[in-house]
């Protein structure tokens, strides 16, 4: 038999829809013209019906299979309809299942306060109104499949974390052996290259003009910045792995530490910090101290330019929420590029200007981040720029 092949400029023919699974209905009585009555008027559903002639009868189906909803008989002989109700509530499988008690007109006050404590969603009055009963049932038939429906994809939802989890495990092992690889094969050779340019200009400076001693300079310079690149991309590797120890941390204190350092490292410069007293946050006081360093020290770095540069740590509180932020009256930048700010290697200023590896502020959202926090920039060139934070 051959097979015509389809032209491939015919679309696809769409695919017939999925048959919808029908769902257990339990109908309960020891009636059996009852129960033939139930099934009649329910068989309009299109759902697949269950009978059961006793209450053991109908705790053993529903250890059997699930059921939308539970039609149970009130007056059965030897085990009755609140007898079962309560054993059907005992058992883990069927503890949220609905019951629906069926009872007669005259006993509808004794039976209902009883049902209800029972855990009985609904009551239907004998002479069942075929109508009626359909539409309670079909609301726990739709409820029901919703329910199966969140579960499908709750179990995707599931499956899908689990692939990505694995993913990125193989994702961080590559880094580590990257990270690995960075400090150890490829930074060996540039603390040689640094040493014999360091050993050359000792030795020989004098001996060489000065273009050949500004190179070397040069050579220096870039040494010192291909390390300052090293040991950030070493930082942000270290942040991505480790144990996170939560505490109050007093973020006051840590920033007044960290200006001080700050002030020791640069004695010709005179900055004006404002930090506002008893400001506090919960994070790994390891982690938060480094991004207080690397905050402090981009307002420090972008306000060098300023006859009277200021910085403020403080907190605000916007629509609830508590935010802590660093604020110079710096260089600033073009809101535009804001989105550049956080990303490694990312400079909006020259290197000339403002020399450093462009590692400090992801270092930051790096750090953030692993507090489930968020950061952000806002500023305007010449007049400064604020960062904020929530952890």
């Amino acid at each position: 038999m051959v097979t015509r092949p389809r032209s491939p400029a015919r679309e696809a023919e769409p695919a017939a829809p999925t048959a919808r699974a029908k769902v257990n209905i339990l109908v309960v009585d020891d009636d059996a013209t009852k129960r033939f009555a139930l099934r009649t008027v329910l068989a309009p559903l299109d759902e697949n019906v269950v009978e059961a002639s006793s209450g053991a009868d109908a705790l053993r189906q529903l250890l059997r299979n699930e059921f939308a909803v539970v039609l149970l008989d009130v007056r059965m002989p030897i085990m009755d309809g609140f007898e079962t109700a309560q054993l059907i509530r005992q058992r883990p499988r069927s503890e949220l299942t609905p019951l629906i008690f069926v009872t007669a007109l005259d006993q509808a006050e004794t039976d209902m306060g009883r049902g209800y404590n029972l855990g009985a969603v609904d009551f239907v009055f004998a002479p069942v109104v075929p109508a009626i009963l359909r539409a309670k049932v079909i609301v726990f038939v739709e409820l029901y499949r919703a329910q199966q429906e969140l579960r499908r994809y709750r179990t995707q939802l599931e499956t899908l974390v689990e692939e990505r989890t694995i993913a990125l495990t193989a994702i961080n092992r590559e880094l580590e052996a990257f990270s690995y690889s960075v400090s150890h094969d490829l930074r060996a050779p540039l603390v040689a290259f640094d040493g014999l340019s360091q050993t050359l200009m000792e030795k020989y400076g004098t001996a060489l003009d000065a273009r050949a001693t500004d190179y070397l300079r040069q050579m220096r310079d870039a040494s010192d910045r291909m390390t300052s690149v090293f040991d950030g991309l070493q930082m942000l590797f270290r942040l991505t792995s480790g144990e996170m120890k939560r505490e109050e941390v007093d973020i006051s204190d840590m920033a007044a530490q960290v200006v001080e350092e700050m002030r020791t490292a640069n004695p010709d410069r005179q900055v004006n910090v404002d930090i506002t007293p008893g400001v506090s946050a919960s994070g790994d006081r390891r982690l938060v101290r480094i991004l207080l360093t690397n905050l402090v020290n981009n307002a420090w770095k972008f306000t060098s330019a300023k006859e009277t540069p200021i910085i403020a740590v403080g907190r605000e509180v916007v629509d609830g929420e508590s935010r802590i932020f660093v604020k110079d009256n710096g260089v600033g930048f073009d809101m535009i590029d804001s989105h550049r700010l956080f990303g490694a290697f990312q400079r909006l200023h020259s290197q000339s200007d403002f020399p450093g590896a462009g590692i400090g502020l992801a270092t930051a959202r790096r750090i953030v981040n692993r507090h489930g926090g968020r950061i952000w920039a806002e500023g305007a060139v010449g007049e400064g720029a604020t960062f904020y934070f929530v952890l």
